[in-house]
């Protein structure tokens, strides 16, 4: 008699159901993980370039200084006297000495071109990891390592494997579940599922690093 009321007990909290409900919660979340998992990949390399991106933008500024403002005074001087002045200054070919002037100017203006991509990166980092952030209030694992490495996508999903295998051992319904009692068994696990899913608005894509890479290297 007293198993018969164990199992009917059981029954009545609905725990195989809630469980089965659970499992599938938990392996939505793990499945929007692998198919997120290379966007998540990009942002990290962004993020990597972005830090030594902004380094290197700082140490050219305080390298230009007022350099570019001057050439421009510089070219306009030039452009403003004759052949017979140019001489006099020892300016023996206007083209080519402007040519060398503006050396200057091109190289703000890649430094500038590079900032502004890099700000807009930012922007797509910072949104992330505020996600990221809210996503880890709610039990979310870190996938982030030492010096904020990303882990690998394989260990990632391991970890997350064995977090949601003790949350279901350790975890039951103590009551019958109805409103609020249903309500916070299974809140927590769809509100993961949905943020997971939608961790992006649009998917990064290698090609903005790419890009960004292209023109840091050529500033460099």
């Amino acid at each position: 008699m007293g198993e018969k009321i164990k199992f009917l007990d059981k029954d009545l909290t609905l725990q195989k159901p809630l469980g089965q409900t659970k499992e599938i919660l938990c392996t939505n979340i793990i499945d929007s993980i692998n198919d997120t998992w290379l966007s998540i990949q990009v942002i990290f390399k962004q993020t990597e370039l972005v830090k030594v991106a902004t380094k290197v933008i700082q140490k050219l500024k305080g390298d230009l200084g007022d350099q570019p403002e001057e050439a421009n005074q510089l070219i306009n001087f030039l452009n403003s006297k004759n052949r017979h002045e140019l001489n006099e200054l020892g300016v023996e070919d206007r083209t080519e000495a402007i040519i060398k002037i503006k050396k200057v100017l091109s190289k703000r203006n890649v430094m500038l071109n590079i900032e502004k991509k890099c700000h807009d990166m930012q922007v797509v980092i910072d949104r992330f990891m505020e996600k990221l952030e809210i996503l880890r209030n709610k039990g979310l694992p870190n996938p982030m390592i030492i010096d904020d490495k990303l882990m690998t996508q394989s260990n990632y999903v391991d970890r997350l494997k064995k977090l949601f295998k003790e949350q279901a051992s350790t975890s039951g319904v103590k009551a019958f579940p109805i409103g609020k009692v249903l309500y916070d068994t299974l809140e927590n696990l769809f509100f993961l599922e949905h943020e997971v899913n939608h961790l992006f608005f649009t998917k990064p894509k290698f090609s903005k690093h790419t890009e960004v890479d292209e023109i840091y290297r050529r500033m460099l």
